[in-house]
């Protein structure tokens, strides 16, 4: 997945007397930024530690990858809410922990 950065949309209104310019700046930093897996010493939250939300995407995947031969099979939606903000599901540490055993990354 290729990094999003910052995105600066401009519109220009005419009115009758001039124009105004609309700015709508998006967010670079902010999504880079771990949110739900900053403590502790599971493979995601090394992977945060070590770099941000990329890293941790690519452990992730890395563990639906070595899971799903046997026969344990997620997918994002299966753990988070929304995927901009990463939130959980209700279910969402049992999944992992299920993922986590069946991937053999620890």
């Amino acid at each position: 997945m290729k990094p999003r950065f910052t995105t600066i949309a401009t519109l220009t209104l005419s009115l009758g007397f001039g124009s105004a310019v609309l700015l709508r700046a998006g967010r670079a930093g902010a999504e880079e930024k771990c949110t739900v897996a900053v403590k502790g010493s599971s493979p995601t939250a090394k992977a945060c530690a070590r770099g941000g939300r990329p890293e941790a995407r690519k452990v992730m995947k890395d563990m639906v990858t070595a899971a799903k031969p046997k026969g344990v099979k997620f997918v994002c939606v299966s753990c988070h809410q929304d995927l901009d903000s990463y939130e959980l599901t209700k279910d969402a540490v049992e999944n992992y922990k299920k993922l986590q055993a069946a991937s053999g990354i620890k």
